[in-house]
């Protein structure tokens, strides 16, 4: 009889699909459009088969579209060969074991397991893990064994020849995600880059393919998103112009790639999608507290950027992760830190925390509080004092629970809603400013 031979290994079967189109959702799935063509068939009643899945593939998602053929039916095999199952299911027969710088071993089958083989021969029973075995064999025998899911038609033609169509289907193991690069270049502006970092997880190479990304989560059962831990591929950051193209796909955006690109198994690719754009932005340090708290520290430093097209943005933002830099005179380009940001829409702004500016400090102290059996009071000062070379903007936050009034402010306030109001102040350099306010509460 002849012997099936198999080695017991962590390796994997690496396919690869031509030329496809796939749209990559923000919750790891993907739809994935693919040429298909099979050569030389028949005229009448075909079977074809298409091998080239991913292993993510959902198995209810598969159709096929042919531009000269009749399909009469589909069929989705998913009972792929695996080495470990195979020798589960032979656990007590015998096998022959060739352990590295030893000879093959004769011997029954006792257990495996994807780290150990246990077998029992004449000289005991010994234990080998899978790193040490060159190979492990059977005596049964194998026809072709099935080692990726596939997909078959029963098909009709009307006259032999080639036959084409597209194939579409779902899967998971995909996933993309946004990070904007901000180097400042002073107070109010700074150079602004979108990038997306497009993730294949799955076991098939994508050769030649234009992606799309979609922004928004679809109305569609939940998966598991993948955990990508692959290399990263980075594509080149010297093109100003936009990589992809932005545009409406119902009630969400779709962000199409103006290349395309190879998308290997268990890798991620980094695209440039917008920038370097010239940007303005706001500047503020904020300083945030509530009630009888007393606390002295630096303060916040916030930015707001205009998504407008006089501040030369006016297009959709994908949320993601947003890195913020400077440039230094005398260090060059320095990491100053990081926020994320949610979508956001034309005409929109979105605000960034970077970090504390150790030479800004804020210091709040309650200088009286009165507390009644119906009624509270307390005398609240704020005393912020700039360092810097340059005036600063400033909003001191106050939080203020209950029902409550202001009275006798140093200086004006905004109520933004029912708990909150702001101080905004303009600080000179080297000079410290104090607000200074009285809230009280009364109840029945």
């Amino acid at each position: 009889m002849k012997k099936i031979f198999f080695i017991l290994s962590l390796s994997f079967l690496i396919a690869d699909s031509e030329s496809a189109t796939i749209t990559i959702y923000k919750d790891g799935t993907a739809l994935v459009k693919q040429p298909v063509s099979w050569e030389n068939v028949p005229k009448g009643n075909n079977y074809i088969v298409y091998k080239e899945l991913p292993n993510g593939v959902h198995q209810d998602t598969p159709f096929l579209n042919l531009t000269n053929a009749q399909i009469l039916s589909q069929r989705f095999n998913s009972k792929v060969f695996s080495s470990i199952d195979y020798f589960v299911d032979r656990e007590g027969s015998y096998v022959n074991l060739k352990p590295k710088n030893e000879r093959v071993i004769k011997g029954q089958l006792l257990e495996i397991s994807t780290g150990t083989v246990t077998i029992q021969h004449k000289g005991g029973v010994r234990t080998f893990k899978n790193e040490n075995i060159e190979y492990l064999e059977s005596e049964d025998k194998i026809k072709e064994p099935i080692l990726k899911p596939f997909i078959a038609w029963d098909i009709k033609t009307e006259r032999s020849g080639d036959v084409n169509g597209e194939l579409v289907y779902k899967s998971t193991n995909f996933s993309w995600s946004t990070v904007y690069r901000l180097v400042m270049n002073g107070q109010s502006n700074g150079e602004l880059i979108a990038e997306a970092i497009i993730s294949n997880g799955s076991d098939l190479d994508y050769r030649n393919t234009q992606v799309q990304l979609v922004e928004g989560n679809l109305n569609k059962p939940k998966m598991l998103r993948p955990r990508p831990d692959h290399a990263m591929s980075m594509a080149a950051r010297t093109e100003s112009k936009p990589a992809m193209e932005q545009s409406q796909l119902g009630d969400y955006h779709i962000y199409s790639m103006k290349s395309k690109h190879d998308l290997q198994a268990k890798e991620n690719i980094t695209v440039r999608m917008y920038g370097p754009l010239t940007v303005g932005y706001i500047k503020t340090y904020v300083f945030e507290n509530s009630e009888r708290r007393q606390k002295e520290e630096p303060l916040k430093v916030e930015l707001e950027i205009k998504n407008t097209e006089s501040n030369g943005l006016g297009i959709p933002l994908p949320a993601g992760k947003v890195e913020m830099y400077t440039n230094s005179n005398t260090l060059g380009l320095e990491f100053i830190g990081s926020d994320r940001i949610g979508q956001v829409p034309k005409g929109q702004s979105s605000k960034l925390l970077s970090g504390y500016a150790f030479d800004i400090i804020g210091k709040r102290k309650v200088l009286n509080y009165d507390r009644q059996r119906k009624s509270e009071e307390a005398v609240i000062e704020v005393q912020i004092s700039n360092s810097r070379s340059e005036a600063v903007r400033v909003r001191i936050v106050e939080h203020i629970n209950g029902d409550w009034v202001v009275k006798n402010e140093s200086h004006d306030y905004q109520k933004k809603d029912a708990s909150t109001i702001h101080f905004s102040i303009i600080l000179d350099p080297g000079k410290t400013k104090y607000v200074t306010y009285t809230y009280r509460k009364e109840w029945k």
